[in-house]
């Protein structure tokens, strides 16, 4: 059995800038103002720059792997689930080398710094995922608002 590739919610080439653009612009307002508005830190830019660059490549990775959207039962269960484990996997990898041979970076708040980041695009990318299903479920008939 193959698996049919016929375009689906939110894949067309607007909706997959859209899913890349508004996690990324996230990011980018958090760094900077991270960087202009945190406290006087050593080395301070560079901790944000290494968070923000972490959290950029898992948050280019979830959606490289979630590009085209797959229209069978298993490859709707596991394109979410490849995300989110590319979008969480860098900042795991990341937060243990923090722990065990960051020193300064680690001394500069780079951990926080990068759950900060992290938690930030999550919600971005959460939120724009609801808001997108929403208005397609809406255009398909298939919300009822109360």
């Amino acid at each position: 059995m193959t698996e049919s590739r016929q375009p689906t919610e939110g894949s067309s080439a607007q909706g997959s800038v859209v899913s890349l653009v508004v996690p990324l612009v996230v990011l980018a307002a958090a760094t900077l103002g991270a960087i202009f508005g945190g406290p006087e830190m050593p080395d301070r830019t560079s901790a944000v720059l290494f968070a923000a660059s972490t959290c950029g490549v898992g948050s280019v990775a979830a959606w490289a792997v979630s590009q085209p959207r797959r229209t069978s039962p298993a490859g709707r269960v596991a394109a979410p689930l490849a995300a989110t484990s590319l979008r969480l996997a860098p900042a795991l990898v990341a937060l243990g080398w923090l722990q065990t041979s960051g020193s300064t970076l680690a001394a500069s708040g780079a951990g926080g710094y990068l759950v900060s980041f992290y938690l930030a695009t999550l919600a971005a990318d959460v939120i724009r995922t609801i808001m997108v299903s929403r208005d397609g479920a809406r255009r398909r008939g298939g919300i009822e608002t109360n």
